[in-house]
C-alpha cells in the first residue's frame, strides 16, 4: 500500500514541476527599478505586466485544467497614480480555486509591506460584472512600487481574450500561452510584435513581448475601447481537429435555429395580413411596416429564460429575448414573402470582428438584412426603423446567413453615401433700430439625423424634449427667444424612403449684436450653432472613426440695414479639405459669400464622404473639423454710411 502511495506522489510531483505557475515567483529581495526622466514624470507606469494562461492535461481523469497567472509591478508617483493601482479587483468569474494571492509595496527608502490576506474581501456582483475578490494595497506612498502576483484555477474554456493596453504606460508587457501538446492557437491584435514559440520546462507554448506600450486615451472620432491591444486564444482537448470554419458553422447552425420557419406561426400569419394590406408592396415597405409593428408591440427582455426564445410564448406574451425577437421578424417576413438574411456581428465600438479567428465575444449583435432594399432591421434598437446600418455597427464585419444555413463574411457598409445630410436656410434681419437680431430658419434633416430626431421626440421624457428644442433652434445662443417652432414628419413610421425631418423656426437674440460706437459687430458665425473642435495637444493614438458619412449645406441670407455698410467679410472665406492620392476630396469645409447691394448671402458646404480615416490623415481631418469651429467665431462689422 505504501508503495502505491509513493508512486502516486511521484506522479503528482512530476506533474507539479511541469506546471510553469508552480515554479514562477517574484524576486526574493525587491528593489526599485530604474526609470528614465520621462517615465518618472508619469502619474504611474507599469514596469511589468505579465500574464500566463496555462492548460494542463491531468494525470488522472480527462477534464482539462486551466490556470491563469497575473504578475504586475507599478511605480506610482502621485495621488492619481496611487489611486489607479492601490485597489486590486480579481474577477471570480469561472474561478474554481484561488491558488495564491500575494502583494507587496516597496517604498523609496526600501521598506517592504506585505499583503495581509485577512484583508481580502469578496464582493458580490460589482456593477453587474459578477463577483470579485478585492483588497487595498497597504503602505503605498509617492514613488513607491506596488507588486501583485496571483494564480487562479479556472473552469476549462476553449476560448479566451485579454485586453493588454491600459490607461497608463507599460514599460514591459509579457503574455505567455502554454498549451503543451494540446491544439492551441493565440493571436495578438494591434501589437507591434508577434507571438513566438518557446518551451516552458517540459511544456511548449508561445510568448509575446511588448516594450513601451503607450496608454490608450479617450479621443473624439475614435473607437478607443475596440482599438486596444489585446490577445485572443483557442485551446481544445487532445487529438481534437477543429477549424475556424467548423466553429463558425456550428455557431450559425445553433443561433439561427427557428429563424427560417418552414411553416409560419398561425397567429403571426394573421398579424401579417393586418400589417400589410397591399401584398404587391415592395420589400422596403413591407419590411418597414413589420419593423414598426414589432417595435411598437413587443418588448425585448434581457435574461436567460428559455421561454423568451419560444415562438408560442413570445406571440402570447409579447416578450422575447434578443434571439427570440428575430424569430418573430422571421415569421412575419416569411408571411409577407420578403427575402431576408440574419446577420451576426458585434458593436464596432466594443470589438472589431475578425472572421479569420473564431472568438465568441464577436457574437453580440443581431441584424436582419433585406437585400432587395439594401437596408437593415436592427431588432434591439427601438429608436430605429428599417434603414442604413446604425453607426455602432458600420464598418464591422458580419456573418450573413441564407435560408440554406450557408454563411459568408462581409464588411457592413452604407449603400447610400448621401443618406445622412442637413440642409439649412436662414434669413436674418435686424429689428427695432438694431436692438436685436431675428433669424428665420428652415431645416431639413435626412438619414440618421432624421431617425435620431424622430426617436428623441417620440421616446424621450418631456423635459429632455424641451431641451431638444434648444438644439433644433440654434444651440449656443444663450439669450435667444423662440418666436416660432414647428416640426414636420416627426412620426417614426415613414414609408417614403429617407423622408426629411423638417424644422421651421424663428428666434430673436440681442447677444449676437454688439455696439461699437456708432457701429455694430454681428456675430454671424454663431448662427450655425455650437461646433465640434479638435485642438488636441497630445499625439493622436487612434485612427479616425466617424459615426457615418454626412453632409451639411447652409445658405445664410443677411439683410444689411439700408443705412449701413459692412466690412470684415474676409472672415467668412474659409476652405479646408482632405484629399486622397488622386486629388479627390475625402472631406471638406468651405464657406464663401456674395454681396449684392444690401443682401449678403453666405454659403457653407461641409462633407465627410467616408467614415474611416487613417491616423496619418489626422492633421488634414482635424483642419476640416476645426474650420467649422473657426466659422462659428466669425464676425462682421456694420458701419453707418457717411
Amino acid at each position: 500500500m505504501r508503495a502505491i502511495i509513493a508512486i502516486i506522489l511521484c506522479l503528482c510531483t512530476s506533474q507539479a514541476f511541469s506546471q510553469y505557475y508552480k515554479e514562477y515567483d517574484w524576486a526574493k529581495k525587491p528593489t526599485l527599478h530604474e526609470l528614465t526622466e520621462k517615465e518618472a514624470n508619469e502619474s504611474s507606469i507599469s514596469i511589468l505586466e505579465k500574464y500566463v494562461v496555462e492548460y494542463v492535461v491531468p494525470k488522472f481523469g480527462n477534464k482539462l485544467q486551466k490556470f491563469e497567472t497575473t504578475h504586475t509591478i507599478a511605480r506610482v508617483h502621485d495621488e492619481k497614480g496611487i489611486k489607479t493601482h492601490n485597489t486590486v479587483y480579481i474577477s471570480m468569474y469561472d474561478v474554481l480555486n484561488i491558488v495564491d494571492i500575494k502583494a507587496r509595496t516597496i517604498t523609496p527608502d526600501g521598506k517592504v509591506t506585505l499583503l495581509n490576506k485577512d484583508n481580502i474581501k469578496e464582493v458580490k456582483n460589482v456593477e453587474e460584472y459578477g463577483d470579485f475578490k478585492i483588497f487595498a494595497i497597504e503602505g503605498a506612498e509617492k514613488d513607491s512600487e506596488i507588486e501583485v502576483l496571483y494564480t487562479l484555477e479556472k473552469e476549462y474554456s476553449a476560448f479566451g481574450r485579454e485586453t493588454l493596453q491600459k490607461s497608463y504606460p507599460i514599460k514591459r508587457l509579457e503574455y505567455h500561452f502554454i498549451h503543451g501538446e494540446l491544439p492551441g492557437r493565440v493571436k495578438a491584435y494591434r501589437a507591434d510584435s508577434n507571438f513566438e514559440t518557446r518551451t516552458y520546462g517540459e511544456s511548449t507554448g508561445k510568448q509575446l513581448i511588448l516594450e513601451n506600450v503607450v496608454p490608450m486615451i479617450e479621443e473624439e472620432y475614435a473607437t478607443p475601447k475596440s482599438n486596444k491591444t489585446y490577445v485572443a486564444y483557442q485551446c481544445f482537448g487532445p487529438d481534437t481537429n477543429v477549424t475556424d470554419d467548423m466553429l463558425w458553422s456550428n455557431v450559425v447552425t445553433n443561433i439561427t435555429q427557428g429563424m427560417f420557419p418552414a411553416t409560419v406561426h398561425p397567429e403571426i400569419a394573421k398579424i401579417a395580413k393586418t400589417i400589410i394590406k397591399d401584398e404587391t408592396a415592395d420589400d422596403f415597405t413591407k419590411a418597414f411596416l413589420i419593423d414598426d409593428y414589432v417595435k411598437t408591440n413587443y418588448t425585448i427582455v434581457q435574461n436567460n429564460n428559455e421561454q423568451l426564445s419560444d415562438i408560442d410564448y413570445i406571440v402570447k406574451n409579447k416578450s422575447a429575448s434578443d434571439l427570440g425577437i428575430i424569430k418573430v421578424y422571421s415569421h412575419l417576413l416569411e408571411a409577407a414573402k420578403v427575402e431576408y438574411l440574419p446577420v451576426i456581428t458585434s458593436d464596432v465600438y466594443e470589438h472589431k470582428f475578425d472572421s479569420e479567428f473564431f472568438n465568441p465575444i464577436a457574437l453580440r449583435e443581431f441584424l436582419i438584412y433585406i437585400p432587395k432594399a439594401f437596408k437593415y432591421i436592427t431588432p434591439n434598437r427601438v429608436d430605429y426603423r428599417l434603414s442604413e446600418i446604425p453607426p455602432n455597427i458600420l464598418g464591422n464585419t458580419g456573418i450573413f446567413v441564407n435560408n440554406k444555413k450557408q454563411f459568408s463574411f462581409y464588411k457592413i457598409l452604407q449603400k447610400d453615401q448621401d443618406y445622412s445630410r442637413v440642409v439649412r436656410n436662414m434669413n436674418i434681419s435686424f429689428e427695432d433700430d438694431m436692438e436685436y437680431v431675428q433669424i428665420e430658419q428652415n431645416q431639413e434633416y435626412y438619414g440618421h439625423w432624421a431617425m435620431n430626431n424622430r426617436a428623441y421626440l417620440n421616446l424621450a421624457p418631456e423635459q429632455a424634449i424641451k431641451e431638444f428644442e434648444d438644439y433644433l433652434t440654434g444651440s449656443g445662443i444663450e439669450d435667444k427667444v423662440v418666436k416660432k417652432y414647428e416640426v414636420k414628419n416627426k412620426e417614426m413610421l415613414q414609408l417614403e424612403y429617407n423622408k426629411p425631418f423638417l424644422v421651421n423656426s424663428a428666434i430673436t437674440s440681442e447677444s449676437l449684436l454688439e455696439e461699437a460706437g456708432d457701429s455694430y459687430i454681428f456675430q454671424v458665425g454663431k448662427v450655425i450653432g455650437t461646433q465640434s473642435e479638435l485642438y488636441q495637444e497630445t499625439k493622436r493614438v487612434n485612427p479616425i472613426q466617424m459615426q457615418y458619412p454626412n453632409r451639411y449645406n447652409y445658405e445664410i441670407v443677411v439683410n444689411i440695414p439700408q443705412d449701413y455698410e459692412v466690412e470684415g467679410l474676409e472672415s467668412l472665406i474659409i476652405k479646408k479639405e482632405l484629399l486622397d492620392e488622386e486629388g479627390n476630396q475625402k472631406c471638406k469645409f468651405e464657406s464663401n459669400y456674395k454681396l449684392n447691394g444690401s443682401k449678403l448671402t453666405i454659403t457653407i458646404e461641409e462633407f465627410y464622404k467616408e467614415f474611416e480615416y487613417d491616423i496619418a490623415e489626422y492633421e488634414g481631418f482635424r483642419e476640416v473639423i476645426n474650420a467649422a469651429s473657426d466659422f462659428n467665431k466669425a464676425a462682421i462689422l456694420m458701419n453707418p454710411k457717411e
